[in-house]
This record gives structure tokens, C-alpha cells and sequence, in this order.
């Protein structure tokens, strides 16, 4: 059956600033902590290897001067909505009082262009980006964050409020935190455990600061009554291994608090899990988290929980031996867990990473159990990163489609189910900088040529398949490969008629 209009999925295309927008000094912006550390990490391995590429957002897939014809494109694709990570730096350049009034024309121009192409644009505040001239004052370590980031919000609902009614506070505060501040793989690369806290405290106050604003701004007409405000989040359901192992079980209890709990719990509950406290505890940590902060995150919580999806984990017990392995085990600092990576009978993306679409389901049902029946979900990134091969005429990426394909089926299946999702967002509309593969990890159902002086872009077999699963809301899944090459055929033919500038 066909889903009522007004209760179907929305079908979209998430993205995010500092992978895809370049411009990076143009506009008055100015260096964010990521600018800086692909600079200063800048590091390009041999070609076709899953090794990590850390190249130059400079120009990126160059959105700052591409929005209108990604507009046309995305119109073009029928996307409900484009979820896009703002720059904060590209508003607040200096410092946290001085607005870039050529920031904020650029996001009115991009709002429009794509208003005008029906798609909405869904906002996410933040995604590991914070401006270079915060991270000096001590970033998200500095309680002073969180009321720059408040006024960061406010300058964003006033400007920007009635283009949408869904909202998100940031994005995968998970990763951010764990690879930023207790490993150095992500910028700030502080390695402490004193800091990691901090930051994780510092993220949910500034949630709470968010929502406080987004309920200031509903009240003066800038947001819709009936707009949400979320917090989206990279979990990834965990599976024990060995399926049956008590130690393995009690591992998988440890990961969920740690994964999961840690970064919804206090956007949605307004608590932390206990392993949070035994964590500050153990390590000695002088920092204490107040009644009155607390009370803070309990009556500023956010509406909507949403939850970015490419794979469970095979989770063990920290002293766990696995004979043969994909790819290293990955060891927590918490001794009380281990992600394992099974060799046999589990299937791998050319980026190893683990493909399995089971697990939405059980994963839907598990949020609606700890976070209520009644909060809406929104899957907010699903998407496979691979090598797509570029030479040829047409990209025939059937390896993206299988996995699109997999997912956005138990994604209908969850719905049908009586799951409350109001829908499904994919990774990504286009090619990207990738922080984990550089220029070379493609994840885009439109393809960039990295190499051209515009970046010219080019539908791939993916582009196709998502407008059809997108026109028939989402009960047309087939792979008629034959069907879809036809149709890719016409859409190169007039691709160059559709991304036309002119209007």
C-alpha cells in the first residue's frame, strides 16, 4: 500500500558543511578546527587502498559556489528534504558576538534556491566543526561554549527559522568526543580523559541552551509551533559475539550505556548512565555535574531522536581472542568491551566496513523502549562508502543500490510495523571529503570530478533508483538493472538541460 500523504516517510539526503562546501575563506570565514588540521595532517596514501586519505577542504565538492545547480539536482531527484550541517564559522567567523551578515546571506540564498526546488532544508547546528577562534579559548572544554553556542542558535532561528520545522541541535557527538578528545584521529586531538568529559557535558548543555532558544523562537513566530528539535546520533546496535557467551552479553549491556546511552540519554531523559560517573570516578576526574545542570537538561529536552544507521557491531568481552579477523579489534578505554570484526560469514564494503541491515528493526524498537513510543525517529544517515569506477560513460554503482536497497526496506518494513519513523535520510547526495577516506571514498548517488575546475557533477545508476523509490514512497525497490541503465541513458542526455543555471 501507499502511505498516507501526510503520514508517509520523508525521503532525503543528508550532508554536512566541511565535507561538501568549500569556500573556506571566502565570505569573510575564517579557519575552523578542521581547516586547520587537514592542513596540518594533510596526507595522501597510495591510490585504490582503504587507507585513510587527509586531503584539503579548500574547495571540497565546492557548494559554496554549486548550491543553485545542487538545488536544481535535488529538485530534479523530487528529495523531500536536504539535512545539512551548517558551519558555525562561517556565521560567527571572529569571535562569539560579531555576526557575518555574508554568512547568513549566503544560507538565505541556499534556503531559497532550494525552497524554490521544493526540497526543505532540514538544519543541523553542528558536526565536529567548532571555530578555530573557540577551540583557542578552550572549545567544548570551556563552559563558556555553551553560550556561544546559544548565541550561535538564536542568530540561526532568527535568520533561518521559517524555511523548516525540523531541526537538529548536532550530529554524532558519539564520534566527535570518543575520536577527538580520547584519541587524536579527529581534531582537537586531546587524548583526555578530563577533557572528553567536559566536551561530553559541555554538548548536552548546549542541546538544552538550543532548545531554550528554539521554544523562545516558536513563541515570536521565527519556527513553526509544531517544529522539532532533535538530537541525531551514531549508534551502532550491537550483536554479541559469540551470540551466546554471558561475558559477550554483559559486554553488549557495557557498549549500550557507553554508545548510546551517553549520547541520548541526556538530550532525552535529561540523565546520564552511571557508567558516565563510575568513568569520572575512576580516572580522578575533578569535574562535577550539578543538580541545577541537570535540572537544565530535564527541562530543555529535545523532541525528536535521530539516528544515523551503516552497521551493528559484533561486540565482545574485553578478553576475548578471535582467531581470524576482517580488520583489527577495536578496544575500549573502559576495558569492559571489544568491537570484533568476524571473517567468516559476515559481509564487508571495499572500506571494511560491516554490511548488515538487520538490525534497524530490533534498533527502532530498542530506542522506542528506553526514549517512549511517542518521540519520532528520523534515520538521518544510511549510505555505503566504495571505489566507484569513473572512467566509463555511465557509473554503474549496483553495489550502492544493494545496500540502499536492503536498508530503506526494513526502514518500510519498521514503519508498517507501527515503528514511529518519520523518515529516512541517505548519505550522501554527492560526493564528499570523507574524514575517515579523503576524495577517494565515494558515498554520493551523484558523482563530483575532484579533478575538474568545477566539480562537475554526473548522475550515477544510484541517482536513478532513489527518484523511483523516492516517487512511489518508497514501495517501488526493484533492480531491473536493464530498466534503470535505459533510464540513466536519458537522464546524461538531458542532465545538461537540468543543472542549467538559468531559471
Amino acid at each position: 500500500m501507499k502511505y498516507n500523504k501526510n503520514k508517509r516517510i520523508l525521503f532525503c539526503a543528508t550532508t554536512n558543511a566541511f565535507q561538501i562546501e568549500g569556500g573556506r575563506h571566502l565570505g569573510n570565514r575564517k579557519d575552523s578546527i578542521w581547516d586547520e588540521f587537514t592542513k596540518r595532517r594533510y596526507h595522501i596514501p597510495p591510490p585504490n587502498k582503504p587507507e585513510r586519505e587527509i586531503n584539503s577542504v579548500e574547495v571540497a565538492s565546492d557548494f559554496y559556489h554549486q548550491y543553485q545547480i545542487d538545488a536544481k539536482i535535488c529538485g530534479n531527484l523530487k528529495l523531500d528534504a536536504l539535512a545539512y550541517c551548517l558551519d558555525w564559522t562561517r556565521i560567527f567567523p571572529n569571535n562569539s558576538n560579531d555576526v557575518n551578515q555574508t554568512g547568513i546571506k549566503f544560507y538565505l540564498n541556499v534556503f531559497e534556491a532550494f525552497k524554490k526546488q521544493g526540497v526543505k532544508i532540514i538544519p543541523i547546528l553542528f558536526h565536529w566543526d567548532t571555530p578555530l577562534w573557540a577551540q583557542k579559548l578552550g572549545g567544548w572544554e570551556n563552559r563558556q561554549c555553551v553560550q556561544w553556542f546559544k548565541k550561535y542558535a538564536a542568530t540561526v532561528f532568527k535568520y533561518f527559522g521559517k524555511y523548516s520545522d525540523i531541526w537538529f541541535s548536532s550530529d554524532e557527538n558519539s564520534s566527535f568526543t570518543h575520536f577527538g578528545y580520547l584519541d587524536t584521529y579527529f581534531p582537537p586531538e586531546r587524548n583526555n580523559p578530563t577533557a572528553f568529559v567536559k566536551a561530553v557535558h559541555h554538548l548536552a548543555l548546549a542541546s538544552s541552551a538550543t532548545k531554550e532558544e528554539f521554544i523562545k523562537a516558536q513563541k515570536n513566530g521565527s519556527i513553526s509551533k509544531n517544529a522539532l528539535l532533535g538530537i541525531d546520533s551514531d549508534w551502532s546496535p550491537p550483536l554479541a559475539y559469540p551470540a551466546n557467551c554471558k561475558k559477550a552479553i554483559k559486554a553488549v549491556k557495557a557498549y549500550n550505556e557507553w554508545n548510546l546511552g551517553l549520547y541520548y540519554d541526556p538530550y532525552l531523559l535529561g540523565t546520564y548512565p552511571s557508567i558516565f560517573y563510575e568513568f569520572i570516578k575512576k580516572h580522578n576526574i575533578n569535574f562535577t555535574i550539578s543538580k541545577k545542570d541537570l535540572d537544565y537538561l530535564k527541562k530543555y529536552r529535545v523532541d525528536l531522536i535521530g539516528w544515523n544507521y551503516y552497521r551493528p557491531f559484533y561486540v565482545s568481552d574485553y578478553d576475548y581472542q578471535l582467531k581470524q579477523e576482517q580488520k583489527p579489534e577495536e578496544l575500549s578505554i573502559t576495558k569492559q568491551f571489544k568491537i570484533v570484526y568476524p571473517k567468516q560469514g559476515v559481509k564487508y564494503t571495499p572500506w571494511n566496513w560491516i554490511i548488515d541491515a538487520s538490525q534497524i528493526i530490533p534498533g527502532l524498537k530498542w530506542l522506542h523502549k528506553r526514549y517512549g513510543k511517542n518521540v519520532p525517529i528520523m534515520i538521518m544517515e544510511n549510505g555505503t562508502g566504495a571505489f566507484d569506477d569513473k572512467s566509463k560513460p555511465m557509473i554503474i554503482d549496483k553495489a550502492r543500490i544493494q545496500y540502499l536497497h536492503d536498508h530503506i526496506n526494513e526502514v518500510v518494513k519498521a514503519k508498517k510495523l507501527g515503528c514511529n519513523v518519520i523518515g529516512y535520510s541517505m548519505w550522501t547526495y554527492c560526493d564528499i571529503f570523507s574524514p575517515s577516506g579523503g576524495y577517494r571514498k565515494d558515498y554520493g548517488l551523484v558523482s563530483v570530478d575532484f579533478k575538474s575546475k568545477n566539480r562537475m557533477r554526473k548522475p550515477k545508476l544510484s541517482y536513478i533508483w532513489y527518484k523511483n523509490v523516492i516517487k512511489s514512497y518508497g514501495n517501488d525497490l526493484s533492480m531491473d538493472w536493464k530498466k534503470l541503465t535505459s533510464s540513466l541513458k536519458k537522464e546524461l542526455v538531458d542532465w545538461n538541460k537540468i543543472i542549467s543555471e538559468k531559471t
